[in-house]
């Protein structure tokens, strides 16, 4: 049995070679046929025996990787190679006449290659390809070309839902000189082929399209056009990133602009709150339009918003400074210290301050013989208030003296009650001002989440 299994795999050995040696071809097959095909060949002549007749050329395209997206430069940045097919009707051979060689590589400067080059490039136009790179040639005159490209085109980007973007953009290859009439350009697939792509962080590739493309106006000639193709893609931004680096930090600032209305004035801190805010928010509008572009074609909805915010965080620093104005404007607790002093050096108090108080407090009922304790500024002023009006102030500079610190007492009372009424008054624009910026700042909030997730 395993001698019959080893006799069976050497015929198996011996049939193979002697099928290789007959299909192989040599070195001077390959050398023949290669001066054969250029002896006479023109690489500066379209392909075709008949010249009025245009070379058909079927173009696909192959992305490898999207690098970047820049939307302050509106450039696309892409990694990719195109599957350029043609016939070379000068280019064909009897594969039996060189020992069944049906296939050759060619350099590019040696044979016709269709003027082709990115149209819609951002950098300045460039070949296709080099000279040194290699096509392949098959025995029918059928040459196909795979050029590699990394290409720089402009991408008209729309940023009114940035972070949450979709971005739409092209990349156009077209004939330079080529018209329909001497060159005409299909396509081989309608989508890019996507089977060596790696993925962005950034973006996704959502969707391609590829389809003819022919500028109406790109022609030298009237009544042709330039014939090309164009490769359309579809990206949608990946939002995670920009969630956690800017939509929430601004949604924590614009909750701390809220709180600033509920933060005591009497803290010293309320100013502080608020400034930092405003601040905070200048520092990310700065950032946003760092990144997007100089444009008014479209206003991103994100920039609006931080507008808004921005603006009533501006306003919330003015209410609070009107509100410390009203606040602050003069210190209630403190005691009218110089209208005291009036009051306990006047000789009509000194004299008769002790006899007024005790009868004061007797018909309070608060005893005689208890210990006095020391009167407070309310106390004092209604105090000086009963000895003004004693039947022992008949002389006229004693009266003179009384008027002069009742019309001091009468005063300071007038500026206490405005005082009290600013108070209230900071208080209440301090609660309708809180409840302003909590509904427009949540109704703003919710609108532009709308607008950018579902819109």
């Amino acid at each position: 049995m395993w001698r019959a299994y080893r006799v069976w795999n050497l015929i198996i050995i011996i049939i193979g070679y002697h099928v290789c040696w007959c299909s192989g071809s040599s070195s001077d097959d390959i050398v023949n046929l290669h001066d054969s095909l250029f002896k006479n060949y023109k690489n500066n002549v379209r392909p075709v025996r008949n010249q009025h007749h245009a070379v058909h050329v079927n173009i696909s395209f192959n992305i490898i990787m999207i690098h970047d997206l820049d939307l302050k430069n509106q450039v696309l940045t892409t990694n990719a190679w195109l599957r350029i097919a043609w016939r070379d009707e000068f280019l064909t051979w009897n594969a039996s006449d060189f020992h069944n060689v049906t296939e050759i590589l060619v350099s590019r400067g040696e044979v016709w290659t269709p003027d082709l080059l990115v149209e819609n490039t951002a950098f300045g136009y460039r070949e296709l390809g080099i000279d040194k790179m290699l096509l392949n040639l098959d025995h029918e005159g059928q040459i196909i070309w795979e050029p590699g490209l990394i290409t720089q085109t402009i991408c008209e980007v729309n940023i009114a839902k940035y972070p949450f973007d979709s971005q739409h953009c092209s990349i156009r290859v077209m004939s330079w000189m080529h018209t329909n009439r001497s060159l005409q350009v299909s396509v081989a697939s309608n989508s890019i082929d996507t089977t060596n792509y790696y993925p962005n962080g950034e973006w996704d590739l959502v969707n391609t399209c590829v389809r003819a493309f022919s500028p109406e106006d790109g022609s030298y000639n009237v009544g042709e056009i330039l014939p090309g193709a164009e490769a359309i893609i579809e990206l949608r931004r990946r939002p995670v990133y920009y969630i956690i680096s800017t939509i929430l930090p601004i949604s924590m600032l614009s909750l701390l602009n809220v709180l600033v209305f509920m933060l005591p004035t009497n803290t010293g801190e309320k100013m502080t709150l608020a400034v930092t805010v405003l601040l905070s928010f200048t520092v990310f509008m700065s950032v946003v339009n760092e990144v997007m572009p100089k444009t008014s074609n479209s206003v991103s909805i994100l920039a609006v918003y931080l507008t808004i915010l921005l603006t009533m965080s501006g306003l919330s620093v003015a209410s609070t400074v009107l509100v410390l104005h009203f606040h602050h404007h003069a210190d209630m607790n403190a005691s009218p210290s110089h209208l005291m002093n009036d009051v306990r050096n006047s000789r009509v108090y000194k004299t008769q301050r002790s006899h007024s108080i005790n009868n004061n407090r007797c018909r309070k009922g608060s005893g005689i013989g208890k210990s006095e304790a020391i009167p407070s500024t309310e106390k004092l002023l209604e105090d000086y208030m009963e000895v003004e009006d004693s039947e022992d102030q008949a002389r006229s500079e004693i009266n003179v003296c009384c008027r002069k610190l009742r019309t001091k007492l009468e005063n300071w009372q007038k500026r206490r009650k405005r005082r009290v009424l600013g108070r209230e008054f900071a208080e209440k624009l301090d609660r309708a001002l809180f409840c302003t910026v909590t509904v427009l700042t949540l109704g703003s909030t919710v609108i532009v989440m709308i607008l950018l997730i579902y819109w």
